[in-house]
């Protein structure tokens, strides 16, 4: 009797593999976005307060 002999093929080189690199690639790129995201609305609301919502008095909407 022969034994049959499975092909052992690395993890890294199987299609479950393939995919979970790219789920943690694209995880990964994910995290960076938003900490980059962050840090730029961070960095605008502190460099420009006053923004698009800036509240003007009363007597600046009333147009004669």
């Amino acid at each position: 009797m022969q034994t049959l002999k499975q092909k052992h093929r690395p993890f890294c080189f199987s299609v479950k593999g393939q995919v979970k690199m790219l789920r943690l690639v694209f995880g990964l790129l994910a995290a960076v976005c938003c900490i980059a995201d962050g840090a730029l609305i961070y960095r605008k609301l502190l460099f420009n307060p006053s923004g698009p919502y800036q509240k003007k008095p009363i007597h600046d909407k009333i147009v004669l």
